[in-house]
């Protein structure tokens, strides 16, 4: 969907951001099961869009994540407040600057039956290293030389250099299975998982459903919930609807002004700093914005702190670079750019960009909250320094694509998820020249330098202060306008038990469900 903004479009999508009433929306794709759905055993999740994949190597997304991270499992895991824990490693040791040692879960197996062990950490790594792999989780452990298997239970991961973020990577890398995933190809787990995962998968229908039933041998026991259901709903008031009505136990993404409301209505409203930072991607190597200027003159153009307040009423905070608070070295003393637009004006002036150039802004609908909202009023303050805005709305899937394939607008909305806590991942996934999203619309061969280095630092205060080197040069380049972190603020109907987690991640062996709870309409 393609759309031009008009003055009046921007001022009416500010004013419609400040209430927001309860719309009554038809539900398409959505099976509703009458005689199943009163069972303690079923938990019906409302989500904000549908995974583009399956993939643990080949997708880093958070709505992905949450899907394929109840399929298998890493090495080591975080907890409800993003501790580092044990997971299908129940120890490990460093021997030295450059080797890892692991000791493995006995009597582990993937859900097919094929045994966890130490050929599976190594295969899974050699995919993850291969190039012909293509994965984007590459960039973030390409500092790993090889991996040792001295006995069944005891991987040894054995590092190029010493590499500080090491075990905060490995919580975002999920194990293989070598057996079965030689048999039916690497791409083949986008759509035929097999992990050692709580959950496995056993249906999928595209844009309606992804089913899930536990595992029983699962390391940690079976799951409470038996049987969870992912629908993807990019509306907002489809999700808030069906939580109304009793289709769905558990919803995403609520949005501020509509939590008193539903609170009123008996259902719960939870929520947490989450480790979404909303971004406006900038293609700094597209014209006109491969200009420094122009980046700038965009940065001062949007008033961010109207945004935050007119449309998260106070649920959503600024940042000063592209990751939370909660990552290690963020920079709380770094200066905000200010809200000006005649500098905006000055800017454009000296980059010779003349009155209504165009340029395009692309977002998905629905995949992050407000995210219609939001970029209707970017590009009305935009407009208002001389830009003409062409917007232009994709699904989720293909959007995602698109933007991995290279093949982003001027600009484009975003949320950098951290899920880590450490700032390796962001800097190495988003902005170093081993990443698509680096290397196409960016590209700074001193950021990679610096990343480098703060990776193989050891000591935490020379690493603090080489990320903030990374986060000033990067705010003078402006590869990106960091608009907020924001609130994640879930819908939870009386009788499911659940708290969120710092990691913003969707696990279902976190729900409950007790007995008594109300049976869905």
């Amino acid at each position: 969907m393609t759309m031009y903004l008009s003055r009046r479009r921007f001022l009416g999508g500010l004013g419609a951001a400040v209430s927001l009433p309860a719309m009554q929306a038809c539900l398409p794709g959505f099976e509703r099961r009458p005689s199943s759905v009163s069972t303690p055993s079923r938990l019906v999740v409302a989500q904000s869009a549908d995974p583009a994949g399956l993939h643990p190597l080949l997708e880093t997304g958070l709505v992905e994540a949450s899907a394929y991270g109840n399929l298998y499992d890493p090495l080591v895991t975080r907890d409800l407040d993003g501790q580092l824990v044990p997971g299908l490693a129940e120890s490990w040791e460093r021997r030295d600057d450059r080797t890892w040692a692991f000791r493995l879960r006995p009597g582990v197996t993937f859900h097919d039956g094929e045994p966890f062990d130490a050929t599976s950490v190594r295969f899974t790594i050699e995919k993850l290293l291969d190039p012909v792999s293509s994965s984007p989780i590459r960039a973030q452990l390409d500092a790993i030389d090889h991996v040792e298997t001295p006995d069944a239970q005891t991987a040894v991961i054995v590092m190029k250099r010493p590499f500080a973020p090491l075990l905060a990577e490995l919580t975002q890398l999920m194990m293989l299975p070598p057996v079965y995933t030689e048999r039916v190809g690497f791409a083949a787990l986008a759509e035929r998982p097999n992990g050692t995962g709580p959950y496995r998968l056993t249906e999928r229908v595209r844009d309606e459903r992804i089913v899930l039933e536990a595992y029983d041998g699962h390391w940690q026991g079976a799951p409470p919930v038996r049987t969870v259901e992912l629908h993807p709903m990019p509306e907002t008031s489809t999700r808030m609807t069906v939580m109304r009505t009793g289709e769905a136990d558990f919803a995403v993404n609520v949005p501020p002004d509509q939590a008193p409301i539903l609170e009123r209505e008996g259902l719960a409203v939870v929520g947490r700093p989450g480790v979404q930072a909303l971004y406006i991607r900038l293609h700094a190597r597209k014209p006109p914005l491969d200009d420094v200027r122009v980046r700038r003159a965009i940065v001062h153009a949007i008033d961010v702190d109207q945004i935050i307040a007119s449309i998260y009423g106070g649920r959503a905070r600024r940042i000063t670079g592209p990751y939370p608070p909660e990552v290690f070295g963020y920079d709380v003393a770094a200066p905000l750019p200010a809200y000006d637009p005649e500098l905006a004006r000055t800017l454009l002036r000296q980059a010779s960009v003349v009155p209504g150039t165009e340029i395009v802004f692309e977002s998905p609908k629905g995949r992050y909250p407000k995210d219609d909202l939001v970029t209707v009023a970017v590009a009305g303050f935009l407009e208002r320094v001389g830009l003409r805005v062409q917007l232009q709305v994709l699904e989720w899937g293909t959007y995602l694509k698109k933007i991995q394939a290279g093949d982003g607008e001027h600009l484009f909305l975003l949320a950098g998820t951290n899920r880590s806590f450490d700032p390796h991942f962001t800097i190495a996934r988003l902005y170093g020249n081993g990443s698509v999203l680096g290397r196409v619309y960016y590209g700074n061969a001193e950021i990679d330098a610096l990343a480098a280095r703060a990776a193989t630092e050891l000591d935490p205060e020379r690493r603090r202060s080489l990320y903030g080197n990374i986060l000033a040069m990067l705010r003078g380049d402006v590869p990106a306008v960091w608009i907020a972190q924001l609130d994640d603020l879930y819908a939870i109907r009386p009788g499911v038990a659940w708290q969120p987690r710092a990691d913003s991640l969707i696990r279902a062996r976190d729900f409950e469900l007790e007995l008594s709870r109300p049976s869905r309409s």
